[in-house]
């Protein structure tokens, strides 16, 4: 997944921004030029991500985390957002259809997809191994020989089922059985005929053997034409030739240079991403315009390349791919065969080859060589790690005594860097400050929520600053390794987060609020991690020379790291942790031997047993003594009294509806507590028609609401603030898909705890609103409207069971959690994280059961956030889309059914069958073309060769005479009587000058006189 940054090079004009290739192009220098007095620091530069034909091409493009991505057959074509699933290089791309919501078959229907392209669907599947679960229900036993249906798929293969004596029968279809297309009962409106129900249909997809190229490849293409080539490759080199365009004498390499950057002849280069890390990306070559020509990499904005290649009519551009490591062939020219006649191809050549090696892995992957000595990221060791925690009389950051290479313009050169994991989304990772003869500056990185920002101001006679942001739509808070990089020099700054990398630039709107000053009596370059010294101590633990000198007497700023830091760059030389923070503990310390001084731990504290997947690790309460726990409410779960995720067995929805509900208010009450509401989630369904505004949920105090939560006739759900204040979004009220309401704050940065700002997220949409109220919540009203059943009525939902990667997990449906204080009752007992169940609250006050069939679809793709942060409300959302509708039954003609009979749960991945139908296909095809080749052959002779041999015998004995225009037909002349008119020889009507005279003057007709020989 990419984080995506601000950089000159790469920042996208804004609203220009479209699906698939349709982007404004400009040189890297033209933009350097025209943006650098413009640039705003807080204007983030982000990827719109192209629809790609799968979820293996995404994969291709350097996106490896598990996200909802669009998909299309073609750049121009409408895309599909289709859940995409990574798992050691092997990508799977799931498409749901209309009939995971159940059916029973009662006449001729046809199932559309999540895809509405079909065609675009049946490619996938032919190139892919797809496969898809039927499930069967006989809720009653059909006669003999009655009730049976037949099943097509997408590629028109038919199941025949029948009844077997088990009411629920299960087939697991593969390949070309799989995705239902068409269900067809033997009889219709037959009150027995079974119910169906389908899963999703999972093609995985796989690198093709024939595809992949080692070694040096060419491609001949049309100088004068419009083109583009496109290629994936991987490699580990951090400097090399990634390939070259030629026409005639004249020729441009593109350079890979120091892992992160792209130059093409010499030109300025550009940051893109770290393309030398042995994963998959995606290099698209065009020409579109004279004389011009892009490179896209990924799902980066395009470069225009040097004009150094010209258009000439006689000669071809040779496109030369040379990189050092692996080299897949993705472009359609190559992919519409499976790769197995590229090299057939007079215009493709295989130069030569290298032989396999293996490429690094993990902590065996070095970054930025040029600058680091064994610079890497190793994610699975934690060894050598310390954690930091925030204390409310203790200081936790470890401090480096000169730290960075000062020039004679008096401007540091930081060669920095840090891996660190935090549970919080507010902290910072560098801070740093140098002062001497030549002059003065500081340096900060620091995180808030999605963003990671870095500012760098020197001293001459006043303060310059330059800075960038890497945004991340995940968060930087989310308990994984983070490798921070800040390194360069003069005007060339760079931070490097992961992946993704921005330059540090001049702009007038850098705010220092956050930025902590360079401490007044220190000398030399000094560099704190994790933290700073700020006014929150204990008095007696520290020295008071060392608080003199490093003391900034204000508020904290940006807070401390809390969680872990280690692999700590210094002057581009890897730290010993443990030598360093002896000597910060000799250095700042009345006794250096006191282990409590500082909130520094050394090792980094972990959770028994471990968290699952998107689950942090944390610390319970504020004290140091907290015990770790996993904070179940980040899947929206509840923590057990041992500290795990506690599974729940109820599932039953509620239908808030007087005809299910005991009362039309209930009110569910919520115990105080010194802990602050963190966050608050409610999963439910929408009717397909409502005739009336209805309130779904009051979150009140003892005096007011503080928030609530209604929806409008047209499916606008509200979420109304305390005060004016409120968010809105607009439901499908067709979509029968379950949805999902998050309600979450946001750490304040420094000791602002005012300053509170919450997420809110309905299913894939996001937008920030203010507080949600100042006051206690002390309890919940829930309110039920005058509806006759589940289709007219708003369900809340309760416990929703899932898997995924081989675990399984349960989502709750209604509930709130709680986040301890960092400042105010640190000892109260009821300060630390817990969750409240409401839906459990809820549900006695049901007293009918709901028909689960008729209370929404679950699909928890629809949930998923962005790969990309959003920047403003107009930007397209990136959501599942819908599954589609089960539809009046529509033929498909592509090739002829196969028919398959079942009477029994049946599991297969093939069946050979005596005749192929693409054999079928092939014979009926060459037959047609053989008749319509006879055919053209008689029409040929009929209609021109023979006529042409009459008209030649009957050319010595006639002479025609034939008018000028074409437009008039041939007839013969005969007058209404045959008084005085003299007959040829030849037995036609003989004519005179009178007689042509006349019929000159009719248009419509051509004369034909035929005369003596």
């Amino acid at each position: 997944m990419h984080d995506y940054p601000l950089n000159i090079e790469t920042f996208h004009l804004l609203t220009l921004i479209l699906p698939g290739e349709n982007f404004f192009f400009l040189s890297s220098v033209h933009f350097y030029r025209l943006f650098r007095f413009h640039l705003l620091f807080n204007f983030f530069a982000f990827c719109e991500i192209q629809p790609r034909f799968s979820c293996y091409n995404h994969y291709l493009a350097g996106i490896h985390r598990s996200s909802v991505l669009p998909i299309a057959s073609h750049h121009s074509s409408i895309p599909s957002n289709v859940q995409c699933k990574f798992e050691n290089d092997i990508a799977f791309t799931e498409v749901h259809s209309a009939l995971e919501n159940s059916y029973q078959v009662m006449e001729k229907k046809s199932v559309n997809f999540q895809v509405p392209d079909l065609y675009h669907l049946r490619e996938i599947v032919r190139r892919s191994h797809c496969t898809q679960t039927l499930i069967v229900n006989w809720k009653n036993v059909p006669e003999a020989g009655r009730g049976s249906i037949k099943v097509v798929s997408l590629l028109n293969e038919t199941t025949r089922i029948e009844y077997s004596g088990e009411q629920r029968q299960d087939f697991l279809f593969e390949e070309s059985f799989a995705g239902v297309r068409h269900l067809i009962p033997d009889e219709d409106d037959y009150e027995f005929n079974p119910t169906v129900t389908t899963t999703r249909l999972l093609c995985k997809h796989t690198t093709q053997p024939e595809c992949l190229v080692r070694g040096k490849f060419e491609v001949d293409l049309e100088a004068n034409l419009e083109w583009s080539y496109a290629f994936a490759f991987k490699t580990d080199t951090t400097n090399q030739t990634l390939f070259s365009l030629r026409c005639g004498d004249t020729s441009s390499d593109v350079r890979l240079e120091n892992d992160f950057f792209v130059r093409a002849d010499g030109s300025v280069p550009v940051a893109v991403s770290h393309l030398s890390d042995a994963t998959w990306h995606t290099v698209i070559v065009k020409h579109s315009e004279p004389d011009s020509h892009f490179l896209k990499i990924d799902d980066f904005p395009e470069i225009e390349l040097a004009k150094s290649i010209s258009d000439d009519t006689d000669k071809t551009v040779t496109l030369t791919i040379s990189v050092n490591g692996k080299i897949q062939l993705i472009d359609p020219t190559d992919t519409n065969d499976d790769c197995m006649y590229s090299f057939d191809k007079p215009q493709k050549r295989l130069q030569e080859t290298v032989s396999t090696r293996s490429m690094c892995v993990g902590c065996g992957c070095s970054k930025l060589s040029g600058t680091f000595e064994g610079l890497s990221k190793c994610d699975e060791e934690d060894e050598g790690a310390y954690t930091l925690r925030r204390d409310i009389d203790r200081l936790s950051f470890l401090h480096f005594e000169d730290s960075f290479d000062v020039d004679s313009n008096g401007a540091a050169i930081p060669a920095i860097s840090t891996n660190f994991k935090s549970d919080s989304d507010v902290g910072l990772i560098f801070f740093g400050y140098w002062q001497n003869f030549n002059g003065k500056g500081r340096l900060q990185v620091h995180y808030h929520y999605d963003s990671i920002s870095a500012v760098y101001c020197k001293h001459n006679d006043d303060e310059e600053c330059t800075g960038c942001t890497i945004k991340n739509a995940r968060g930087f808070g989310r308990d994984e390794w983070i490798q921070t990089i800040l390194w360069g020099g003069g005007d060339e700054l760079y931070l490097a987060v992961d992946s993704s990398v921005c330059r540090l630039q001049q702009s007038s709107n850098i705010s220092l609020a956050e930025v902590y000053a360079i401490p007044q009596i220190s000398q030399g370059a000094g560099l704190f991690i994790g933290g700073t010294w700020h006014e929150k101590k204990r008095r007696g633990l520290y020295r008071t020379d060392a608080e003199l000198k490093y003391f900034e007497n204000t508020r904290e700023k940006a807070p401390v790291l809390r969680g872990c830091i280690k692999d700590v760059f210094i002057r581009g030389v890897k730290m010993d942790l443990s030598t360093a923070f002896d000597a910060q503990k000799e250095a700042m310390l009345n006794e250096p031997y006191d282990s409590n001084a500082f909130a520094v731990r050394k090792d980094c504290q972990k959770c028994s047993p471990e968290c699952s997947e998107k689950t942090r690790c944390r610390p319970q309460g504020p004290l140091q003594s907290s015990p770790m726990i996993c904070d179940c409410a980040d899947t929206l779960q509840f923590n057990s009294s041992e500290g795990t995720c506690e599974k729940k067995t109820d599932t039953t929805p509620v239908v808030l509806s007087t005809e299910f509900l005991s009362q039309n208010q209930i009110v569910l009450d919520i115990l105080n507590t010194k802990a602050v509401l963190s966050k608050v989630w409610l999963k439910f369904a929408l009717p397909k028609q409502i005739n009336k505004a209805q309130t779904v949920v009051e979150f009140n105090s003892h005096r007011e609401t503080l928030f609530n939560i209604n929806v409008d006739i047209d499916g606008t759900v509200n979420v109304q603030l305390h005060g004016q204040d409120s968010a809105s979004r607009q439901l499908d009220l067709l979509d029968d898909r379950i949805h999902l309401l998050q309600l979450q704050r946001r750490t304040p940065m420094g000791t602002r705890h005012s300053a509170k700002k919450y997420d809110l997220h309905i299913d894939g949409y996001h937008t920030v609103v203010s507080d949600i109220g100042k006051l206690v919540l002390n309890n919940v009203s829930v309110s039920a409207a005058e509806t006759s059943d589940e289709w007219s009525s708003i369900i809340i939902h309760g416990t929703i069971s899932f898997k995924m990667k081989n675990n399984q997990y349960q989502l709750l449906g209604f509930g709130l959690s709680y986040e301890y204080d960092e400042h105010f009752a640190v000892l109260h007992p009821s300060n630390a994280i817990h969750q409240v169940d409401l839906h459990s609250q809820l549900l006695p006050y049901q007293i009918r059961t709901p028909d689960l069939s008729k209370t929404g679809i679950l699909d928890d793709s629809l949930w998923e956030k962005p790969v990309f942060v959003a920047e403003t409300e107009e930007t397209p959302i990136l959501e599942s889309s819908p599954h589609g509708e089960i539809v009046e039954f529509t033929a498909d003609i592509i090739e002829p059914e196969q028919l398959c009979e079942f009477t029994k749960p049946v599991f297969f991945s093939k069946i050979i069958l005596a005749v192929s139908a693409r054999w079928i296909l092939y014979s009926l095809f060459l037959t047609v073309l053989l008749c319509l080749l006879i055919l053209m052959c008689v029409v040929c002779y009929w209609c021109v060769l023979r006529p042409r041999s009459m008209r030649r015998t009957d050319s010595g004995s006639q002479r025609t005479i034939m008018r000028d225009s074409p437009d008039y037909a041939p007839v013969k002349m005969r007058r209404n009587s045959m008084d005085g008119i003299s007959i040829d020889d030849d037995g036609s009507i003989g004519t005179d000058d009178t007689d042509l005279q006349a019929y000159r003057d009719i248009p419509s007709h051509r004369v034909k006189i035929y005369r003596e020989s």
